[in-house]
């Protein structure tokens, strides 16, 4: 029996329920940092933060805004938002200027709490590479911000990660859908395409190590094992919980390293961790 397919918002909702414990003790904190220290937000700005998760680039946010800027967040999954939540209960920074709303980000027009042309910054990370769209996501998150205000984005390096992308045509082969959207992505042009397809000048684009120092690795057959378990774990592979799928998946994994190996000619697959972060503003 073929595993339900579930709409975007629905795969978002069911699949962090398992993480927002977890979310926090992971790489995702040190690579907000980072990613932030890229944004120049200013006293009285008003912020829209998308796929806000547990509240990582909101909380970093809110300081800066001051009392007069206001810090709005979204995101599909109760979970997630119930952590931060939490922190905004105990921080009174944060219970002055965050809004906290759940809602599907790809869907900012059935929202009434937002206001068109009202933003300063837009921010998204970690999450776009999840929408099956690219165009018509910019396209209505434009009609959010200011003339002059910035969109900040990142998306996943064209070859990371590479597990993903021979998980990607194992499930395919097996008649199923993969839950990211990633065949649009060539290279570091290709999202720069898209922006300023929407009126959006890119006036920077940064490339961020998922982790410090952990750009590009070569791996080895030997690795196969571990690199399968690693992307079968994933929130987005829950699909795979049934063994039957799952040994049929891994065969059809194993394929698509090797023939990669035999390609690249040296016993090895490259891997990369990189995102890249595009600051783009409306013009």
């Amino acid at each position: 029996m073929t595993p339900r397919h579930f709409s975007q918002f629905e795969q978002a909702q069911k699949s962090y329920q398992t993480r927002a414990k977890d979310y926090d003790s992971s790489w995702h904190p040190q690579y907000t940092a980072r990613f932030m220290e890229l944004i120049d937000i200013q006293p009285g700005d008003r912020v829209l933060v998308l796929a806000c998760g547990t509240g990582l680039e909101a909380v970093i946010a809110c300081p800066l805004v001051g009392d007069n800027g206001l810090v709005t967040a979204l995101d599909a999954s109760a979970a997630m938002m119930d952590v931060c939540r939490k922190k905004q209960a105990t921080d009174e920074i944060l219970s002055r200027r965050l809004v906290l709303i759940q809602h599907d980000v790809t869907d900012l027009e059935s929202c009434e709490h937002l206001e068109k042309g009202s933003y300063d910054v837009i921010i998204c990370s970690n999450a776009f590479v999840l929408f099956d769209d690219p165009g018509r996501v910019v396209s209505q998150w434009a009609g959010y911000l200011r003339r002059g205000g910035r969109l900040i984005v990142d998306i996943p390096h064209e070859n990371h990660p590479r597990q993903g992308l021979f998980m990607k045509k194992a499930i395919q082969q097996m008649g199923m859908t993969y839950p990211a959207s990633r065949s649009w992505i060539e290279s570091v042009d290709s999202f720069r395409g898209i922006l300023e397809a929407r009126q959006l000048h890119v006036f920077r684009v940064e490339a961020l190590d998922k982790e410090p120092g952990k750009g590009h690795v070569f791996l080895g057959r030997e690795e196969i094992g571990s690199m399968f378990d690693y992307i079968t774990q994933d929130h987005l592979m829950q699909c795979l919980a049934d063994e039957q799928f799952r040994s049929k998946a891994r065969l059809l994994f194993e394929r698509e390293w090797d023939s990669a190996t035999e390609r690249e000619g040296n016993g090895k697959v490259k891997v990369s961790y990189v995102l890249y972060v595009y600051v783009a503003e409306k013009v």
